[in-house]
């Protein structure tokens, strides 16, 4: 099992294989984005597709962007959605892919939200807690 970037001019030939993922990643935002929204952010090169597969059965996907703060740039991890069990198989090569791109296009460093279970994973890969966040979504 592998995970890698997609080119931007690839993005359409994998699209439907990823959908399903994109969709369960636009379900989990809770109306913060749509599927609509995730693939044009996508498309347009805002943001940055990453499939994870293994003998072109995609697995997942894992959803970054190039975050510019008035100092520094980060690569903030902003959608993940995979197959159960499939993080374990490729977490390391992800991290890895991870900041080597991170790296390359000047960012220093990678940032994520994510749940409190997340936080042992993280701390192996360097990470550091700073803060969790949580929400309350209005029932209408």
């Amino acid at each position: 099992m592998d995970i890698n970037l997609v080119p931007p001019g690839h993005v359409v030939a994998v699209a439907a294989k990823v959908l399903p993922y994109l969709q369960e990643s636009a379900e989990w935002s809770k109306g913060r984005s749509s599927l609509d929204d995730i693939v044009h952010f996508v498309l347009s090169g805002q943001m940055q597709l990453w499939v994870v597969f293994e003998d072109a059965q995609c697995y997942g996907h894992i959803v970054t962007e190039i975050k510019q703060y008035p100092q520094a740039k980060f690569l903030t991890i902003q959608y993940c959605a995979m197959e159960p069990g499939t993080m374990s198989a490729v977490e390391d090569k992800m991290q890895a892919y991870a900041e080597h791109f991170a790296r390359e296009v000047g960012c220093v460093g990678i940032k994520f939200v994510g749940r409190p279970g997340w936080r042992k994973t993280a701390n192996q890969y360097g990470y550091e807690l700073h803060s969790v966040t949580y929400q309350k979504i209005f029932k209408e």
